[in-house]
């Protein structure tokens, strides 16, 4: 069926889209697994004063961690109990249900593939396919239970208003507003107001809408604090303890129009 509106017609770009967000986050792997490092660090910088101001920043991605690690380890339980199951299971049953008699056949067939010579061939192909198949489903339970996980998509995307320094923010926020707010289209937005959204994975385009407008709020927040702070307009800013305000752009707005 052809799309007939915008928004539908936007909806076949997720997956490039979803691409977009993958190089960004590819191209600042570094920063996003290990946040504040002493790489970032200047000649003559105090390295535990820095370790400090990013310590909010670390604590969030520290947490994303995780809750990452705990689904992978869920999918890689899954993965051994399907493929312990596949293998072993069909042939427990049969002897369990056909008794002696069973085990019998089975060790005969066995024992004259044994013979014919393509046993061998009979354990690799069963193999192949038990593996493959518990790799699927340990795959497809680790991505049910990580893109379930909201929780981690609502953490990912507070990142530009933790309190101190965001290496994330500083090095992301730029590249991501732009993709986000001026590559893409607002159709592909709206979809994510609908009842019935057909978007693929709507918690994580949630996340990623979110992060930018978090990182609007970060960038008016450190503006106005720079100039109340007689700061200069590059001099880095050290967010006080509270983070940045979800309602800052309503309070700047208010005292524009006071």
């Amino acid at each position: 069926m052809e799309p007939r509106t915008a928004m539908e017609k936007e909806l076949l770009k997720e997956s490039l889209y979803k691409n977009r967000v993958q190089e960004i986050l590819r191209k600042h792997k570094g920063f996003l697994s290990s946040s504040y490092n002493e790489d970032v660090a200047k000649e003559g910088d105090d390295i535990e004063l820095l370790k400090k101001q990013y310590s909010s920043e670390r604590k969030i991605i520290d947490g994303i961690i995780s809750n990452e690690r705990s689904a992978f380890l869920s999918g890689l339980a899954l993965s051994g109990v399907v493929f312990a199951s596949v293998r072993f299971g069909p042939r427990y049953l049969a002897v369990k249900l056909g008794g002696i008699e069973k085990a019998r056949v089975l060790k005969e067939a066995d024992d004259a593939a044994r013979k014919a010579g393509t046993r061998w061939i009979q354990q690799g192909v069963s193999f192949l396919f038990e593996a493959s198949f518990g790799a699927w489903a340990g795959y497809r339970g680790y991505n049910m239970i990580s893109s379930q996980n909201s929780n981690s998509y609502d953490e990912i995307a507070k990142i530009p208003l933790c309190a101190g320094k965001s290496i994330v923010s500083e090095k992301i926020c730029s590249e991501w507003v732009d993709l986000v707010h001026n590559e893409m289209s607002k159709d592909f937005w709206k979809n994510l107001d609908e009842e019935d959204c057909r978007l693929k994975d709507k918690g994580r385009w949630k996340a990623v809408l979110g992060f930018a407008d978090n990182c609007i709020k970060r960038k008016a927040f450190e503006n106005s604090y720079r100039k109340q702070h007689g700061m200069k307009s590059d001099d880095p800013v050290d967010v006080p303890k509270g983070g940045v305000p979800t309602d800052i752009l309503q309070m700047l707005r208010k005292q524009r129009s006071s």
